[in-house]
């Protein structure tokens, strides 16, 4: 059974949301040559949609109160986050082979002190999906 897991990111505030995405992007692909064989079957990320605003929203949060997100339901503070990833393995063993590999103490620092550039990593979070349901069309 395929295991998906959710990471919450959250940019260092001193970065910008396009200065952010850059740095992720190539976070991906050091994560991957870490991970080689072990990679999930997909990473997927999604980054949530920003506006640069001179005056910030009523509801604007500390960390994006001049990039508030793009809101069509809810509050800033629920969306105060900047990507969420999710990452698909082929099933629990796949998942643990990837872990072993990244959090291996060489990969571990590596991976580390790249995400320390550009991650509030006290921020971030990490959850196994538990059941998946789809509708189509």
């Amino acid at each position: 059974m395929p295991v998906k897991v959710l990471v919450f990111l959250y940019r260092n505030p001193r970065l910008s949301p396009e200065e952010f995405k850059k740095y992720y992007e190539a976070h991906v692909k050091l994560v991957k040559k870490l991970a080689g064989g072990d990679f999930p079957l997909s990473h997927h990320r999604n980054y949530i949609a920003r506006t640069t605003v001179e005056i910030p929203p009523d509801d604007s949060t500390a960390r994006n109160a001049f990039t508030p997100a793009t809101i069509l339901r809810g509050r800033q503070p629920d969306f105060d986050f900047d990507a969420y990833a999710e990452l698909t393995f082929s099933d629990q063993a796949a998942y643990q082979a990837f872990a072993a590999k990244i959090y291996a103490p060489d990969a571990a620092a590596q991976i580390t002190a790249d995400e320390d550039k550009f991650l509030d990593r006290l921020k971030q979070g990490v959850v196994l999906v538990g059941e998946v349901r789809v509708t189509v069309r």
